[in-house]
């Protein structure tokens, strides 16, 4: 029980945090909104986090953790976000605005051409859905790379498991958004800052899986108390990890 309500904790907590600076620095920077639109707007989806990451603790007890990726997970996860949007692009939904939870959250939908919230954060007004291809790709690749270095010297839990397949759903999906759909179509507004999607939450879900395999390891006092030797023979050893896998990708192609 400890365990599960301190998972829980940390993704209610951080969530908050997160709100309280956007509120602070962004959001709110002349006054304050009603109480109504406040709770709404920071807990009600930090409760929401919470009650997930206290689900996923008891499932780690009764689910197996398999080696590889679970590609059926990855199908159904890609397929759900973009069935949603396949409907949606069928659809007027250029003039829908659905109230989810008033004043907050609606079903607003708006089409990011720019294919990645990254370009909006960077004020970017165009972008090559190719780039994002690429980039992201690489990206997808590091990750999955460092994912299988860390499996394979430390341990492959329930935790870290999640962290991947859920970046990876958010990764094909946004490689998807931008070679077909041209741009990503966002539909849960909150009013008035932004709108978001479900490779969006996958991508919010893989943080807090990832943060806290990194407390169930205690793997950032390592890595802040970490010798500069042995840091440096940590990198090669990655380095030379990643080398040897691209080196056997060409040697298959051959």
């Amino acid at each position: 029980m400890k365990l599960i309500l301190r998972n829980g904790g940390i993704f209610l907590g951080v969530w908050i945090v997160v709100m309280i600076i956007f509120t602070l620095s962004h959001a709110f920077s002349n006054s304050l909104p009603p109480f109504d639109y406040l709770w709404k707007f920071s807990l009600l989806p930090g409760l929401v986090l919470g009650a997930i990451a206290m689900f996923g603790t008891l499932l780690q007890k009764y689910i197996p953790v398999k080696k590889g990726v679970n590609w059926i997970f990855l199908l159904f996860a890609i397929g759900l976000d973009q069935a949603i949007k396949i409907y949606l692009f069928s659809i007027e939904w250029e003039t829908l605005s659905i109230p989810l939870i008033e004043p907050v959250f609606y079903l607003q939908p708006t089409q990011n051409t720019l294919g990645s919230y990254l370009w909006v954060l960077l004020n970017f007004e165009k972008s090559s859905h190719l780039l994002n291809i690429i980039l992201f790709s690489v990206i997808g690749f590091l990750f999955v790379e460092i994912w299988r270095f860390y499996t394979r010297r430390k341990r492959n839990s329930f935790w870290i498991n999640g962290f991947i397949h859920l970046f990876l759903a958010g990764l094909f999906a946004n490689i998807i958004d931008n070679a077909y759909w041209g741009g990503s179509l966002d539909y849960i507004t909150i009013r008035p800052f932004y709108t978001f999607d479900l490779k969006d939450m996958y991508i919010t879900l893989c943080e807090l899986f990832l943060l806290t395999e990194l407390i169930d390891n205690r793997l950032l006092k390592k890595l802040f108390h970490m010798p500069k030797e042995e840091s440096k023979a940590l990198n090669n050893d990655f380095y030379s990890f990643v080398k040897n896998d691209i080196t056997s990708l060409f040697k298959r192609k051959k």
